[in-house]
């Protein structure tokens, strides 16, 4: 199917999430959309707003979104419209968006080819926009919607626009909630000559505000976020989402019946080396035995790094904002990896495949990870290249010889690695 005959098979489905449909009309001597009383150029500015916030999309002026017949616009009002366009997105945007025009002749419903403009509003990658009457918009199906201050938060955030939520207070945190023993152990281990402070817990804000552990509020010494994930025995009590649920299906899909399941809290670190033992120890995860000359021997259906890399990146880059968990979920043919929180600051799976560098949603926690070594594999948890994804991929596509699938979905992203087949055991 060429490009405009899939451009002609979208407008004949009708709008959607990506696709928006305008007939542009003269009234009193200025040019409006066909159905629609509010001024054109803030009209346009909603759309424009609640596409760049959310996944972008395309708006075709000239065809009727009623009957989705090509109506076209007329040549001579060909540069009056473009300066509309030009307005709606410059002018009343904040900050303005620059979208992409093209010009093309699609044929109406007698066959007569017409002048329609596609203008095309790509995905905003670092910034979030509104109208200029201050309307923060988002996108769902057909319909242009105020985003919610919780997901405009998030938004802010995951674009780099505000402080990220692991450097938070943490709501009804407490110092004392933080383990001590664990605070020294990871001081002692990064800084040969540091000895701890002698007044537990008040003593230690000069120690653990410069690592982002703790901040200082009107209510006194508070621990971040960060220090809860980090180093609070059960994190979950202050974030409720903090921990990793792991479920096990005997067939291909969840179909409601797991055959087994566990919670995993605690530390971030403890949370990571449960779940890949988990992963590791699992009956559900399948070994593969292969018979050649020297008997029959067993080969893991996954590669052990490339499932730790996966863990990590499922707990690390999560959003801690959002009310789930992560869960991770065993098939006999794949495992899934489901994490809240769409990709940061634009960034699209194709991006991660093509091995651009991440900037990380949670840059403290990953910082913190470095200093910390996996029994599993002997490495530490995170490496500072950002290559791990790519490592992932290659590791998994040498032994089962399907690339792992990385996808959004909604706000959510999901990872899914495949098994090694019989054939690929051993090689």
């Amino acid at each position: 199917m060429t490009d405009r005959e899939q451009l002609l098979a979208s407008i004949q489905a009708g709008e959607d999430s990506e696709l928006e449909l305008k007939e542009v009309v003269v009234r009193d001597g200025r040019i409006a959309f066909g159905g629609r009383k509010r001024r054109a150029t803030s009209d346009l500015a909603e759309v424009f707003v609640s596409m760049a916030n959310t996944r972008g999309g395309l708006v075709v002026l000239g065809v009727r979104d009623s009957d989705r017949a090509v109506v076209g616009i007329g040549p001579d009002r060909r540069e009056a419209v473009e300066q509309l366009v030009v307005n709606a997105a410059t002018e009343n945007c904040q900050p303005a968006i620059v979208p992409g025009f093209e010009w093309e002749h699609l044929p109406g419903a007698d066959g007569i080819k017409r002048l329609v403009l596609l203008v095309r509003i790509p995905r905003s990658s670092h910034e979030v926009h509104r109208t200029n009457e201050g309307r923060y918009l988002e996108r769902i199906g057909t319909h242009r919607r105020l985003v919610s201050p919780d997901r405009l938060s998030r938004l802010l955030i995951g674009r780099g626009l505000a402080a990220p939520v692991e450097v938070w207070p943490a709501r009804q945190g407490r110092l004392d909630q933080l383990d001590r023993g664990r605070l020294v152990e990871y001081f002692r281990g990064r800084f040969a000559d540091w000895s701890p402070p002698e007044d537990w817990p008040l003593g230690w804000t000069e120690a653990l505000v410069p690592h982002k552990l703790a901040a200082v509020t009107d209510a006194g010494p508070t621990p971040t976020n960060l220090g809860i994930l980090m180093f609070a025995e059960r994190p979950e009590r202050v974030l409720p989402s903090a921990f990793v649920e792991m479920v096990a299906y005997r067939r291909d899909e969840p179909d409601g019946n797991s055959a087994d399941s566990k919670r995993i809290t605690g530390p971030i670190p403890r949370q990571i080396e449960a779940a890949v033992t988990y992963l590791q120890v699992s009956p559900l995860n399948p070994v593969l035995s292969v018979k050649g000359g020297g008997g029959r021997k067993d080969y893991p259906a996954y590669d052990l790094r490339a499932l730790q890399e996966a863990v990590v990146n499922a707990v690390v880059h999560r959003d801690y904002a959002a009310p789930s968990q992560v869960i991770v979920r065993l098939f006999p043919d794949r495992i899934e990896f489901a994490s809240p929180g769409a990709l940061p600051n634009g960034l699209t799976p194709a991006d991660l495949y093509a091995g651009c560098m991440p900037r990380r949603r949670n840059e403290n926690l990953a910082g913190f990870l470095r200093y910390y070594e996996s029994r599993a594999t002997g490495g530490a948890f995170m490496e500072a290249r950002g290559e791990g994804f790519l490592n992932l991929v290659r590791a998994s596509e040498r032994l089962s010889g399907r690339r792992p699938r990385l996808e959004e979905i909604g706000d959510s992203t999901k990872l899914t690695i495949y098994a090694a087949a019989p054939e690929a055991a051993g090689a």
